[in-house]
C-alpha cells in the first residue's frame, strides 16, 4: 500500500487501511529586575528549540520511510540565476553529499542489500508535486519500465512523458545506497525559481535502516533561503536608521542632560534596543548566508531582543498615556503590578510568535497552528491598545478641564499618531490572516514585508513621533512637573496674576514658559531668562506667603 506523509505528517494521504507609590528608583529597579528574570526564562526556552540547518538539511542516523511510502521533509526557497537579486555565488544548485544508508544490523550487509536501490532523495517544486506524484501509485513496476515511464522498478515514479528525464520536469534525485562508505556526491543545477520540497521515498521492501548525509541547496547569492534574503539588506538599512536616531537623541541629551526626565531616558533605551535588534538580525542573516547554517547563538539573541524591544516599547507608550513623568510623577502600586504582569505575559506570547514565524516556512507549519500562536499576541495587543486609549482619553479630558492647552495639544498629537499606527497594523494583520489561506508558492517572495517590514516601519513612525514630542530641551524638567496657566476665565478673575504650580513652585519665578512654546514656538523669556510677564507687575496666586512676597513686584 503506497503511503505519502507530507512535511512531517502535516498532511497525510493514505491509500488502503492505515498601593500608591512613586515610580522612582525603587520601582524602576523592580521593573529592571523583572525584565532580567524574563530574559533568563526566554533564553532557557529558546535553547530547547531544535534548530534546522536552513538550506543544508542533515541526516544523522534518520530512519528510512516504511516500504512503499514517501515523506516530504523540508522546504527550500530558490531563485533561478535570471531572477536572483544577486549573482555573486554563481548558478543555484542542489548537492546530495556523503549520503549512505546503514542496516539496523551491520551483519545484514550482504551483496543483495548493497544492491538495494529503493531509497531515493529528491527535490521538486511544491507547485508541481501533485501533478508529478500520483498518490495511488508512485512506485515503479516492471510494466512501467517496459512502457518507458520509469528507468528501474521499485523506484520513485513521476508522471512524465516517455523519453523525458527527471531534470526535464524539474526533479533532482539521487539513490541512497547501503554501502560501507558514502556514495559519491551528486550536484545538480536548479533552473527554475520556486519552493522546492525534499522528498524521501522508499519503494522497495527493505526498511530496517538509517540514513546519514546532507542535502545542500545554494542560491546564486549564497545559502540564505529566498524568502529570507530581502530581510538582510532591510535590517542593514534599519540599523543605519537607528544609528542616526541614536546620534540625534544622544546630541540632544548631552546638551540638555540636566533637564532630562524618565520618559526621555526610556526613549533612549528603546532606540538602543532597536539598534541592537537590527544589528543582531543583520549579523544572523549574513552569517546564515555565508555558512548555510542557522546560527543558534545569533538567532537566540536576535529573537530575544526583538521580544524585549516590543515589550519595553508598549510599556513606554502605556506609561506615557498614563501621564507618568509629564503630568504625574506617581503611579499606584496596583497599576505597577498590572504593568509587570502584562509585560511577563507579552514576553512569553511574543516569544512563541517569533519562534513560530522563524520556522513556519521551512517546516511548513499548519495554518491552524500558526493562527493559534498569532492570535493570543494579537488579542493582547488589542487589550494593551484599549488600555492606552482609555488612559489617554481620560488624561486629555483632565487636561482640558484644567485648561492646560499646551500639554493637551501634545497628547492630542500622540492620540492621532497611535490611531494611524493602529489602523495600519490592524489592516496588515487582517491581510496576513487572509494571506495564510493562499499557497506559499504565490506569497513567499513578499511574505517578509508582512512579518518584518510593515511592523518595523510602524514602530519607527511611532518612535520618531515620540522623539519629536518629548525632545530634550532647556524646559524639559519644568514641563515634566509644572502645571500650565489656566484659561481666559482665570485671567479675567485675577488680572495680572501668574498661577503657581500645584506641585512645585520655584523661587526664581521662571515658571512661565510652556514646553510646547519652548520646543516648537517663540520663547516667552527675555534675553536675561526672566519671564516677560514679570516686568508687567503681577502677583502670584496659589503660592506660599514667602514666595508671594519675594516674587511680587
Amino acid at each position: 500500500v503506497d503511503h505519502i506523509s507530507i512535511l512531517g505528517s502535516k498532511l497525510d494521504v493514505h491509500v488502503g487501511p492505515r498601593r500608591a507609590c512613586r515610580i522612582g528608583q525603587s520601582s524602576v529597579d523592580g521593573l529592571i529586575a523583572m525584565f532580567a528574570s524574563l530574559l533568563v526564562v526566554c533564553l532557557g526556552l529558546l535553547t530547547t528549540f531544535r534548530f534546522s540547518d536552513a538550506q543544508i538539511y542533515s541526516f544523522v542516523n534518520e530512519p528510512v520511510p516504511a516500504n512503499r511510502s514517501l515523506h516530504t521533509l523540508y522546504a527550500f526557497y530558490v531563485y533561478s540565476l535570471e531572477e536572483a537579486p544577486e549573482k555573486d555565488a554563481g548558478k543555484p544548485f542542489v548537492k546530495f553529499s556523503q549520503l549512505v544508508a546503514h542496516p539496523a544490523h551491520p551483519d545484514q550487509l550482504s551483496e543483495q542489500v548493497k544492491a538495494y536501490e529503493g531509497l531515493q532523495l529528491s527535490i521538486m517544486r511544491y507547485r508541481d508535486f501533485w501533478s508529478l506524484i500520483d498518490p495511488k501509485k508512485f512506485c515503479s513496476t516492471d510494466n512501467d519500465v517496459l512502457a518507458g515511464r520509469a528507468d528501474k522498478k521499485d523506484q520513485l515514479q513521476v508522471m512524465k512523458k516517455p523519453g523525458q528525464t527527471y531534470r526535464d520536469v524539474t526533479v533532482y534525485t539521487t539513490t541512497v545506497r547501503m554501502l560501507d562508505t558514502p556514495s559519491k556526491d551528486v550536484k545538480e543545477f536548479v533552473q527554475k525559481t520556486g519552493v522546492y520540497i525534499l522528498v524521501f521515498s522508499n519503494c522497495g521492501a527493505y526498511s530496517d535502516a538509517t540514513v546519514t548525509g546532507t542535502v545542500l541547496v545554494k542560491n546564486a547569492y549564497g545559502f540564505l533561503p529566498g524568502n529570507e534574503y530581502h530581510k538582510m539588506p532591510f535590517y542593514g538599512w534599519l540599523l543605519l536608521t537607528y544609528v542616526g536616531l541614536a546620534v540625534v537623541w544622544m546630541g540632544l541629551s548631552v546638551r540638555w542632560w540636566k533637564e532630562l526626565f524618565m520618559i526621555q531616558n526610556c526613549i533612549a533605551a528603546v532606540i538602543f534596543f532597536g539598534l541592537l535588534e537590527s544589528f543582531l538580525w543583520f549579523i544572523f542573516l549574513n552569517d546564515w548566508n555565508h555558512t548555510g547554517l542557522r546560527g543558534k547563538f545569533w538567532s537566540v539573541l536576535a529573537i530575544l531582543f526583538t521580544v524585549i524591544k516590543s515589550t519595553f516599547s508598549y510599556i513606554l507608550v502605556l506609561v506615557a498615556s498614563l501621564g507618568w513623568g509629564v503630568t504625574r510623577p506617581y503611579l499606584d502600586t496596583k497599576v505597577i503590578w498590572k504593568i509587570q504582569a502584562l509585560s511577563f505575559l507579552y514576553i512569553v506570547l511574543d516569544f512563541i510568535r517569533e519562534a513560530v514565524l522563524s520556522f513556519r516556512h521551512s517546516h511548513s507549519l499548519s495554518i491552524a497552528f500558526v493562527l493559534l500562536c498569532l492570535l493570543p499576541v494579537s488579542l493582547l495587543n488589542g487589550a494593551i491598545f484599549s488600555w492606552v486609549f482609555t488612559a489617554l482619553s481620560n488624561l486629555m479630558e483632565t487636561l482640558k478641564e484644567r485648561r492646560q492647552h499646551e500639554k493637551l495639544a501634545l497628547f492630542q498629537r500622540l492620540w492621532r499618531i497611535l490611531i494611524a499606527a493602529l489602523t495600519v497594523a490592524t489592516g496588515t494583520l487582517l491581510f496576513q490572516i487572509f494571506n495564510l489561506s493562499r499557497s506559499i508558492t504565490s506569497r513567499w517572495k513578499y511574505q517578509w514585508m508582512l512579518t518584518d517590514g510593515i511592523s518595523h516601519g510602524l514602530f519607527l513612525f511611532v518612535l520618531i513621533a515620540m522623539m519629536y514630542l518629548w525632545a530634550p530641551n532647556k524646559s524639559s524638567q519644568r514641563y515634566a512637573y509644572s502645571q500650565q496657566i489656566g484659561g481666559d476665565d482665570n485671567k479675567e478673575e485675577h488680572p495680572g496674576a501668574i498661577w503657581a504650580d500645584d506641585d512645585n513652585l520655584e523661587d526664581d519665578g521662571e515658571e512661565g514658559e510652556s514646553f510646547w512654546a519652548t520646543t516648537k514656538g517663540a520663547s516667552t523669556l527675555d534675553e536675561d531668562g526672566i519671564p516677560l510677564a514679570s516686568k508687567a507687575g503681577v502677583s502670584v496666586i496659589g503660592a506660599s506667603s514667602k514666595s508671594a512676597s519675594t516674587d511680587e513686584v
